[in-house]
């Protein structure tokens, strides 16, 4: 759970603190080769890690991108409407209705990108990307309808999803079946291309991506494993790939780009951010992610606390580009743990001019 290299980082500095003090900790690691020592050094060598990466970040942070020509947040928290509605007893909920969780304060955002191989015939096309629901036990139902209800009256020309529909095996049937309106409206409004997704690292089951894979496309999603879709409009075309989840490495960009012409606008829909180094080599416009929350909480000074990347916390949350591909990690709409401060669940809203 969290940062991988944080907690090396913070297991180092108990040794250090707790147990004897630096200078016996430190002393440890002159100790003749031995398992414990190798243990002890693997996590101060990760601790460093963990500091160097965060230093880099603080000194080279971010610039936006100067793809973003307008940027709009609505509040539009269901809170009250999840909670009167009834749902899960939980310490979380309860956190909740004290005003100390906002794992239901959910904001819409708009973005207005400038994507320079867009064909003029798609100016103005809107997708609407929903990722990290994480449904299971300790969250609501209510919540995941009206997110749908809210998504299908925004009326957009595409609907993406971009993984980590439950956090266990048990919960996909209920959460597809909250999806299944998305299906339904894709069929009846887009010719069944009108909602797309891809697995994230919650939807494999013993490496198995099936489970998921079944429950979504029953519901009349479309699930893109390491392939891509042509939306058509007015004689021109947009790419919509979709690779299967980077984390368990079965992702394939050159599979998922095979076939589209060189010079087409391809956007990407890949669940983990980190894959954008990988992306960047390769003619995408536009990569979509989650997996990181938005850094789920997020405190003052301090910054994110949880985020799973190989680059500390430089892809928890918002827009970074690499050569010529732009990639956007969304907060998603679910927790996990189920509690969230300061990274607000969101539905993302791109308008592509």
């Amino acid at each position: 759970v969290g940062n991988l290299t944080l907690w090396p980082l913070v297991g180092a500095l108990r040794a250090s603190l707790v147990r004897g003090g630096p200078q016996r900790f430190l002393g440890s690691l002159l100790r003749p080769f031995s398992g414990s020592w190798l243990y002890r050094a693997f996590f101060v060598l990760l601790g460093a890690r963990y500091l160097a990466q965060e230093v880099y970040r603080r000194l080279h942070p971010a610039p936006m991108p100067a793809e973003i020509e307008c940027t709009h947040i609505e509040d539009a928290d269901l809170t009250a409407a999840v909670l009167q509605a009834g749902c899960p007893d939980t310490v979380f909920t309860r956190l909740a209705q004290r005003g100390y969780n906002q794992l239901f304060s959910l904001q819409v955002v708009t973005y207005k990108l400038r994507l320079e191989n867009l064909p003029p015939q798609f100016r103005g096309f809107t997708l609407l990307q929903l990722t990290d629901i994480h449904y299971g036990e300790f969250t609501s139902a209510e919540f995941v309808r009206r997110v749908v209800e809210m998504s299908l009256e925004m009326s957009p020309d595409l609907i993406v999803l971009t993984g980590d529909y439950q956090t266990y095996r048990q919960d996909i049937e209920v959460v597809a079946g909250l999806l299944a309106p998305l299906g339904e409206w894709s069929r009846r409004k887009r010719d069944g291309a009108g909602t797309l997704a891809v697995l994230g690292n919650h939807d494999r089951f013993d490496e198995s991506p099936a489970p998921v894979t079944d429950a979504l496309e029953r519901a009349g999603i479309r699930v893109l494993h390491n392939e891509h879709v042509a939306l058509q409009r007015n004689g021109a075309r947009l790419y919509i790939a979709g690779v299967a989840d980077p984390w368990s490495q079965h992702a394939d960009i050159r599979l998922a780009l095979h076939g589209i012409p060189a010079g087409s606008c391809t956007l990407l829909l890949a669940h983990v951010p980190d894959y954008l180094v990988t992306v960047s080599q390769y003619p995408v416009d536009l990569q979509l992610s989650g997996h990181n929350h938005g850094g789920q909480i997020k405190l003052p000074v301090i910054g994110h606390v949880v985020v799973s990347s190989r680059y500390n916390r430089r892809y928890a949350e918002g827009f970074h580009k690499m050569a010529g591909t732009l990639m956007y990690a969304g907060n998603g709409l679910g927790g996990h743990p189920p509690i969230r401060w300061g990274a607000k669940p969101q539905i993302v809203k791109v308008v592509l001019v």
